[in-house]
């Protein structure tokens, strides 16, 4: 049996590592885990515990740090680095060491995707607005036939990432027509997405549904501005599940206070959000605490698909690397 090393993640290891998954990897694999333990180790401790371990289970990045090159050197059994929530650890690990690192898990993808396309269907239904005007006293809502429907719309992406490409192809599995700007995209990446490439005036003013995919970098930093959002049609919808310093957040808010459009935001240029934020107050913004990609059944899932990973390498020497595989 392959033996597996389990890095600790303190609190977080129990999200990741119930039961069940616990079981499983014990099924095929000699298991060696830190479990819920807070305490670094030091250099020589962590070598010792990590003697004779083939694989590495990177539950994310939470303390990873400590699995220096060196450590791995020194260790000198591992093969194979596998990571259930990706944070970019061990980035060099592969060109440095030789240790093949690949990514076991893609839930969290998975998970902002789908709150994405709950937030577009919710906006282009209205469902927020109908809610708050029952509520409100309103018998039948009129005028109530002004939303439109998904599958006739536009949704404009901002950015082709890993997110972004799951989200094109859920939105075009709902019948969407779908236009992207991302200065990396390609005609074959087009064509593979079956989405059209656009530039970013395009997207804001022509998508019904607005939603931003963007890392935050240098060139992203504060890229959007109030004269994007002026671009917005009335009565679309702006989504964020990405990061708020892409864009100029005062401007959102002052363009917002207009009533033309909708926003569903998910993250913001401080959090937790100011209590006397002005998107607290406003009926068109619907707001939620950076959860997008974190619930528990993402974190569960990350794990099991992780362990599945490490299984198929134990039993056939084959290493499938999630990163972009749809569900």
């Amino acid at each position: 049996m392959k033996r597996v090393y389990v890095h600790r993640l303190a609190d977080w290891y129990d999200l990741y590592m119930d039961g069940a998954n616990e079981a499983l990897l014990a099924s095929f694999a000699e298991v060696v885990s830190e479990g819920s333990r807070a305490e670094p180790f030091g250099e020589d401790e962590l070598i010792q515990r990590m003697k004779g371990a083939n694989i590495i289970l990177s539950l994310n990045g939470m303390g990873t740090k400590e699995i220096t090159e060196n450590v791995l050197k020194k260790t000198g059994t591992v093969e194979l680095i596998c990571i259930s929530h990706w944070w970019e650890q061990f980035a060099d690990a592969e060109k440095n060491t030789g240790i093949r690192v690949i990514e076991g898990s893609n839930c969290n993808t998975v998970a902002v995707a789908e709150w994405t396309v709950c937030a577009a269907l919710m906006g282009i239904r209205k469902l927020s607005g109908f809610d708050a005007k029952l509520k409100a006293g309103s018998v039948w809502c009129e005028p109530r036939r002004t939303v439109g429907l998904l599958c006739e719309s536009t949704v404009g992406l901002v950015a082709l990432g890993r997110i972004g490409r799951y989200v094109a192809k859920y939105m075009r599995s709902l019948g969407a027509r779908v236009i992207a700007c991302d200065k990396l995209a390609t005609e074959k990446d087009a064509a593979e997405l079956d989405i059209e490439l656009a530039g970013m005036d395009d997207v804001f003013k022509k998508s019904d549904v607005i939603s931003l995919h963007l890392p935050v970098l240098p060139s992203t930093k504060g890229l959007i501005g109030a004269e994007h959002f002026a671009k917005i049609k009335d009565g679309a919808v702006f989504i964020n599940s990405s990061r708020a310093a892409v864009y100029d957040e005062n401007a959102l808010v002052a363009e917002l206070q207009k009533g033309r459009f909708d926003a569903y935001l998910d993250v913001f240029s401080v959090e937790p959000l100011p209590l006397d934020h002005p998107f607290r107050r406003m009926t068109n913004v619907l707001i939620t605490p950076h959860l997008a990609g974190d619930n528990i059944a993402m974190f569960r899932r990350c794990g099991r698909e992780a362990i599945l990973t490490i299984k198929e390498y134990c039993e056939t020497g084959r290493i499938v690397d999630r990163k972009f595989m749809f569900p």
